[in-house]
C-alpha cells in the first residue's frame, strides 16, 4: 500500500508561499511586488501581505520607484543585504576558506589558510572555528544568521563525522556541527562539498535543472559525486550517496585507507596527479599541484601525457556513475577541471562514447561547471541560506507574531 497522503496546514501553505518570494528575489535582486507575483503565480494581495510581513522584519527593504515598459511606476523591494549575512566554511584536506555572503549569495570577503601536512585534526579545527569567529566579528554590525559549512566526503550526514578523508586522520572523532555552532553562537550545517558543488550548479538555472536529474563530479584532492533529482538533493541512508572517488576501476590496483583498491580518486585527483607527475619527473624538490598544472599548461609533453591518461580515468568512472545514476547532466567541477577544463571536457566525452551503454550516452550531457569561482562556498551558503528561508520565524519573526502563528 502507499504512504498515507500528507495534508497541508494553513501554516505550511503560507511558508512555501513566503519561500517562493524569498527564492525570487534573492535571484531577481531589485523587483517590484506586481512582477513577484505574476513569476510566483501567487494574487498580487498574497504577495503584498508576505512583503509587508517580511518588512516589519527587516528581512526586506523598500528600494524607491521602478519605471516598468509601458512607463507605470511601482516600488521596488529587495533584501536587507546591508544588515544581515550568511557565512560559509570549506574545508578540504589542505587548505579552509571562510566566506561572507550576504542574503543574495554574493560573496562579501573570504579569507584562505594552508593546513601544515603535519598539523593535527584538532589543531586545524581549533584554527578553522577562530577563523570563523574573527570573521563573523570583522563584520560586524552585519548580523550573520547561520553558517553553512562544506566538508570532503565521505561524510555521515546523520552522524556529522567526516568518516574518511584521505591522507591524513582524526577527522571522525571530531562532532564538527556541535563544535563550530558553540563557537560561533549561531546554527550551523553541514554537507558535503560535492553536494554543495551541485547546489551551486542547480542555483544557476533551476528552470532548466528542475526536472532533471543532475550529477556534479567533483574532481579535487578527491573524487565525489553531488546528485540533485528534480531539485531534490539524494543522500542515501547516512548522507554518503555519490562517494564515486572509492568505487574501484582496477580490482588489482594499489590499497585504498577505505579498504577497497584500486579506488578511483587514486588516479584522477588533483593529488593522484601531482604524485605522478613526480614520480615521472623525479625533480630535485617535490612539485606542488600548481607546479604541476603549469607546466601542464606550458605544454610538457610528459605532464601532458599523464594528465590525458587521468582524464580517461576519469571517463572510467563516470561511464560507471552513468550506468549506475543514468543522469540527465553530468558537470565536470572542482581544482583538477579549472586546469585546462576544456581539453578535460573532449577526453572524458570521447571515453565515455566509446565505453557507455549507446542509449544511456546519447541521453547524458557531460559539461564543465559554469560557476567561475568557489563553488563549495557558494554551496555552503546556499545551505545555510535554504535552511534559513525554510525556517523564517526561527530568525525573524517576534515572539508575539510567532504565538499568533501558532494559535492558527
Amino acid at each position: 500500500m502507499d504512504r498515507a497522503a500528507q495534508g497541508f496546514n494553513q501554516s505550511d501553505i503560507v511558508n512555501n508561499n513566503r519561500l517562493v518570494l524569498l527564492q525570487l528575489l534573492c535571484r531577481q535582486g531589485v523587483c517590484p511586488r506586481v512582477k513577484l507575483a505574476r513569476q510566483a503565480g501567487l494574487k498580487q494581495s498574497t504577495v503584498t501581505n508576505i512583503t509587508a510581513e517580511f518588512i516589519r522584519w527587516g528581512l526586506v527593504q523598500e528600494t524607491g520607484f521602478l519605471t516598468g515598459s509601458k512607463g507605470r511606476r511601482s516600488i521596488g523591494i529587495s533584501l536587507n543585504n546591508d544588515d544581515f549575512g550568511i557565512l560559509a566554511v570549506c574545508l578540504a584536506r589542505t587548505w579552509f576558506t571562510v566566506t561572507v555572503f550576504n542574503l543574495s549569495v554574493s560573496p562579501l570577503e573570504q579569507r584562505r589558510f594552508e593546513i601544515p601536512g603535519d598539523q593535527s585534526a584538532e589543531e586545524t579545527f581549533s584554527l578553522l572555528c577562530t577563523a570563523a569567529e574573527t570573521i563573523v566579528k570583522d563584520h560586524a554590525p552585519r548580523r550573520i544568521l547561520a553558517c553553512g559549512m562544506s566538508v570532503p566526503g565521505p561524510y555521515s550526514f546523520i552522524n556529522n563525522r567526516i568518516a574518511l578523508m584521505t591522507g591524513t586522520t582524526g577527522w571522525d572523532a571530531i562532532p564538527l556541527r556541535n563544535v563550530l555552532r558553540e563557537r560561533l553562537g549561531i546554527p550551523v550545517f553541514t554537507e558535503q562539498d560535492a553536494n554543495c558543488g551541485a547546489l551551486a550548479q542547480y542555483w544557476l538555472n533551476p528552470d532548466f535543472y528542475s526536472t532533471l536529474l543532475l550529477a556534479y563530479v567533483a574532481v579535487g584532492q578527491g573524487v565525489g559525486a553531488g546528485i540533485i533529482d528534480s531539485g531534490r538533493l539524494i543522500r542515501g541512508g547516512l548522507g554518503m550517496t555519490g562517494e564515486i572517488g572509492h568505487s574501484s576501476i582496477n580490482f588489482e590496483g594499489p590499497p585504498c585507507t577505505c579498504g577497497n583498491r584500486g579506488c578511483l580518486e587514486n588516479y584522477c585527483s588533483s593529488t593522484a596527479f601531482t604524485r605522478m607527475v613526480n614520480e615521472a619527473l623525479q625533480p630535485a624538490v617535490p612539485l606542488s599541484f600548481n607546479d604541476a598544472a603549469s607546466l601542464l599548461r606550458s605544454g610538457n609533453e610528459t605532464v601532458m601525457a599523464l594528465f590525458l591518461t587521468l582524464c580517461d580515468r576519469l571517463g572510467a568512472g563516470i561511464v560507471n556513475l552513468i550506468n549506475t545514476f543514468n543522469p540527465n547532466v553530468i558537470i565536470l567541477g572542482d581544482e583538477l577541471t579549472h586546469v585546462m577544463p576544456d581539453l578535460m571536457l573532449r577526453q572524458v566525452r570521447e571515453y565515455v562514447s566509446l565505453h557507455c551503454i549507446p542509449e544511456l550516452k546519447e541521453n547524458t550531457r557531460i559539461e564543465k561547471s559554469l560557476v567561475a569561482k568557489d563553488s563549495f562556498a557558494h554551496g555552503a551558503a546556499l545551505t545555510a541560506l535554504g535552511e534559513i528561508f525554510s525556517h523564517l520565524t526561527d530568525y525573524f519573526a517576534p515572539p508575539e507574531e510567532e504565538e499568533k502563528e501558532e494559535r492558527l
